[in-house]
């Protein structure tokens, strides 16, 4: 039997602030129009300054009125933490008061394990900036753009070349603070040191978080980050599991070869970036090659391996992003339910369905059932390609009244997300299962094709016109707001 509640929360006031791509959002909780509960879910965006983000914080402080019950950090990029580095003063300040933070396990530096495993993992992430700076330094060199010379298309390889080694500083800049690592990103850093307060709470899949003052008839199931590695670490899978590449990358481990051998090697063994046999120790052979003008060495041409390295680095954290689904308890095994995933990606999405929930005390329930239950989807990882599952993921959210948002603006990005996000596979099945219900924190300059020929804010109007009945256009009208310059609106009346 389904616990009997008065009172129970049946509003949620959700706010996507409009920073840039990357997320932040508000949420309060109402009871017969009285706010209850304040929760703020991140607050980053890719890659600004402090005077166009400070304007946003300020609105976000005057929005829960200098007071948030609880403030969710779901992963450690800039684009889920830049605001908390941007605007520490105010989130410090006396007029502002956070009582919880609720982080994943992997955030628990308590835990000697966790606490190695970060200093390694920091040590990567420094290494990957470095050789990011260094490329950048080599692509502008003289000697770098000599090396074209008399080639019939000598401008576009030294553009491609460039625009690489911009987008591969671009992710460095995701995971690094300044080009260093201590201990973690600023923004993080700020959380933990100056925010939290000994007031942390680390969450493991599986776990129930219920009868929290404040959100009667609400439960909170924490889906991920997944505790094995190997879910971890996959960030993708069959057509079944997950959505297709706009573009194909390829991979390659030969820049993770190179750091090994930066880094010391495996078990103290210095591994070269080329196989054996193209090494010599040969005085006369080593000089002849340093005699060599620049231009004709190879010595950085291994940096330009860094990209599937770049990537994995970024999978990995995406994938320990904590989830959270929210249900909305009624009189049916499983109510509706809210659906924040931060950026998890398919290895995540695959490990909630290995969740034993009747060891939890919940005999009836399975992940599938939550899922079949969402009618608000936080869209995770901004449209991409990896961040929403196909058949563990979209195709089990069957609810009717299903609406979404995804944290994507063209205006504030790296260029190099371009080509991956929005994935045009995902846009057309949200708008379908969303009968065009899907709000985008800024439409301008996406496609819904892949040719670029069709522009998306034209593609969802019609879904809404052709899709919903008169009744749910009017309701869901009703229930956005985009006229602030701050945030979108949606209020989830249950």
């Amino acid at each position: 039997m389904p616990d009997q509640i008065t009172d129970r929360v049946d509003q949620v006031v959700i706010h996507m602030y409009k920073m840039g791509t990357g997320d932040c959002f508000v949420l309060k909780f109402k009871s017969k129009g009285n706010v209850t509960f304040k929760m703020l879910i991140d607050c980053g965006c890719w890659n600004q300054k402090r005077s166009k983000i400070e304007p946003f914080i300020k609105a976000l402080r005057d929005d829960v009125e200098g007071h948030v019950d609880v403030l969710v950090v779901t992963h450690e990029h800039t684009d889920h933490v830049l605001g908390f580095e941007a605007a520490e003063d105010i989130f410090t300040a006396d007029d502002f008061k956070i009582d919880r933070i609720w982080m994943g396990w992997p955030e628990n530096d308590a835990v000697q394990k966790i606490k190695t495993w970060k200093r390694k993992y920091g040590d990567k992430k420094k290494a990957m900036a470095l050789a990011a700076k260094q490329l950048q330094e080599k692509v502008k060199s003289a000697d770098f753009e000599k090396q074209f010379e008399g080639s019939r298309h000598a401008n576009q390889i030294l553009a491609l070349r460039r625009r690489f080694s911009a987008v591969l500083s671009e992710f460095a800049e995701l995971h690094v603070s300044g080009g260093t690592y201590v201990d973690g990103l600023k923004g993080m850093q700020i959380v933990k040191t100056k925010l939290a307060k000994n007031n942390v709470d680390y969450h493991k899949p599986g776990d129930v978080l219920q009868h929290i003052p404040g959100l009667p008839g609400i439960r909170i199931y924490v889906l991920g980050p997944p505790e094995r590695w190997k879910q971890v670490k996959q960030e993708s899978g069959d057509a079944t599991e997950a959505y297709e590449h706009n573009d194909e990358l390829e991979e390659s481990d030969l820049f993770m070869r190179a750091l090994d051998r930066t880094l010391g090697g495996h078990n103290g063994t210095a591994v070269e970036p080329f196989e054996k046999s193209y090494v010599t120790e040969d005085a006369a052979v080593v000089d002849g090659y340093k005699n060599k003008e620049a231009w004709r060495r190879i010595d950085d041409d291994w940096l330009f391996s860094a990209g599937a390295f770049a990537l994995r680095m970024n999978e990995l954290t995406n994938n320990l992003s904590l989830v959270l689904a929210f249900e909305f308890i009624d009189n049916n095994p499983v109510g509706k339910v809210m659906l924040f995933p931060g950026d998890a990606e398919i290895g995540s999405w695959k490990s909630w369905q290995d969740i034993k929930w009747k060891e939890k005390g919940f005999p009836d329930l399975s992940t599938e059932k939550l899922l079949n239950q969402v009618v608000f989807y936080k869209v995770a990882h901004h449209l991409s390609h990896n961040g929403t599952a196909r058949s563990v993921g979209l195709n089990m959210m069957t609810h009717p009244d299903l609406v979404a948002m995804a944290t994507l603006d063209y205006k504030v990005i790296s260029d190099g997300w371009k080509t991956t996000m929005p994935n045009r596979h995902i846009i057309r099945d949200l708008l379908e299962k969303t009968k065009g219900r899907t709000m985008i924190m800024n439409e301008n300059g996406l496609h819904f094709d892949g040719e670029d020929q069709i522009p998306l804010t034209g593609k969802i109007a019609e879904f809404r016109e052709q899709k919903m009945s008169v009744a749910e256009k009017k309701a869901f009208e009703d229930a956005l707001d985009n006229d602030s310059i701050f945030y979108m609106e949606y209020v989830l009346s249950l």
